[in-house]
């Protein structure tokens, strides 16, 4: 497989729109993604691709995120007229990321990954209680594994989970694919508080921000 096929193969072997993602859908999306994982030239095909076009590179930047203190994230393919994107990711080791801890939290898009290189802990968790108006939240843990490298795993949009890479010495990096968005907001929790605040786009969190400082309103996140 070279990244042409890859990306061919999440065009058209998969229906982004499908109500039943998770049963159907997200089977097909993780075995593209094994196939991948056994062919990582295709990763430095496109990365050089991207490294020298610079349209392309122009395109893709303000999408991604590095260095950032947990896990740094490096745009490989965002169109238009794709109802998916596919990232590269490294999750730092405690030395990297002086021991900080992922936030609970659930992303607006369903999505599905392989790990390339390392591993990390999942912990998933059920919404037990919710109460959008006060926007409090009770969580209940409902699954906790270890990924390893070559092992591959989906979440659907709106379930709240953490990600922690245990070791002190091995980055986790992973292919990463996520599809169109199917809530208006991904949502950050706080179990110990009981509370959540959501989280947009750049462009609409920061329209979130500065609504609150042209009130001389400090307290938002």
């Amino acid at each position: 497989m070279d990244w042409s096929a890859f990306i061919a193969a999440l065009t058209s072997d998969v229906d982004w729109s499908d109500p039943r993602y998770m049963e159907r859908q997200a089977p097909v999306v993780e075995e593209i993604l094994l196939r991948a994982s056994d062919a990582p030239e295709l990763i430095q095909e496109r990365t050089k691709e991207i490294l020298t076009d610079d349209e392309l590179f122009g395109r893709l930047a303000p999408h991604m995120n590095y260095p950032r203190i947990l896990m740094d994230k490096f745009v490989l393919h965002m169109a238009r007229e794709s109802p998916f994107r596919v990232r590269l990711h490294r999750f730092k080791t405690r030395r990297q990321n002086g021991g900080a801890v992922e936030k609970v939290h659930f992303h607006k898009w369903h999505c599905s990954t392989v790990m390339l290189r390392g591993g990390y802990r999942e912990r998933q968790f059920d919404i037990l209680e919710c109460d959008e108006e006060a926007r409090t939240a009770r969580l209940g843990s409902a699954v906790e594994h270890q990924l390893c490298q070559g092992r591959t795993n989906s979440l659907p949009a709106g379930r709240p989970h953490q990600v922690i890479n245990d070791s002190d010495t091995e980055p986790c990096v992973t292919l990463f694919v996520r599809g169109p968005s199917a809530l208006r907001s991904a949502r950050i929790f706080e179990p110990e508080k009981r509370t959540f605040y959501d989280t947009y786009g750049p462009d609409e969190q920061l329209k979130v921000g500065l609504s609150h400082m042209g009130r001389l309103d400090p307290n938002f996140h």
